[in-house]
């Protein structure tokens, strides 16, 4: 069956009589429906090429942003660990300052305490004999030789040397014999010479 010139049905045994025609008057024109189809797939086809550009420039902008990100880390992660290694750097350094002159003042006052005890050793050890020192007469020359007598006796790393006349001697023997050799009455010069660490190791007897 047509209508309008045109053939709308199939089979007109199956196809129910309401279904045989189409009503063109609620399609509309033809060709003013293809118009409108084309015209909303053609905007359709921007819109997704809008929407595309877009998830486009969002995805780079988060790129952009997760990559600034991350070199803004590294880069505080280094300025830390370097101050950091400054700290430990000054830390050690003050220490080890710290402790050298901590060393340095010990050793110091080592240096100054043996001195001390050095000077006073020496003095305690001169003195037994520059009481005798200049000129004197026998009994001070005898006393003087029995000093020397025990100490060269008693201390082998301070010999005293005793020089009369001709006699030059560190044998106790020989200078216990050598105060028979002054007379009573008679004055002697007595002179002290001493080792390169001030302690004497010489003593000159001469007759006036």
């Amino acid at each position: 069956m047509k209508k309008n010139g045109e053939y709308v049905g199939v089979d007109e045994k199956f196809i129910p009589e309401n279904e045989k025609y189409v009503d063109e008057s609620i399609l509309g024109n033809k060709e003013e429906t293809e118009e409108k189809i084309k015209s909303y797939v053609k905007k359709g086809g921007k819109i997704a090429k809008g929407i595309g550009i877009g998830y486009l420039c969002f995805f780079g902008v988060t790129i952009v942003l997760v990559i600034g990100i991350i070199i803004f880390c590294f880069t505080m992660f280094n300025d830390v660990r370097k101050n950091q290694n400054e700290m430990i750097s000054s830390f050690q350094q003050k220490q080890e300052e710290t402790t050298s002159s901590t060393q340095q003042k010990q050793d110091e006052i080592v240096s100054s305490v043996y001195k001390q005890l050095s000077e006073i050793e020496k003095q305690s050890f001169n003195s037994v004999f520059e009481m005798y020192s200049g000129t004197q007469h026998r009994g001070y020359v005898t006393a003087l030789l029995d000093n020397v007598y025990m100490n060269n006796k008693e201390n082998s790393d301070k010999i005293i040397t005793v020089v009369y006349n001709e006699t030059i001697t560190t044998d106790l023997n020989k200078i216990g014999e050598l105060k028979s050799s002054f007379k009573q009455g008679k004055n002697y010069e007595i002179m002290l010479d001493y080792d390169a660490n001030g302690f004497v190791n010489k003593v000159t007897i001469k007759d006036i």
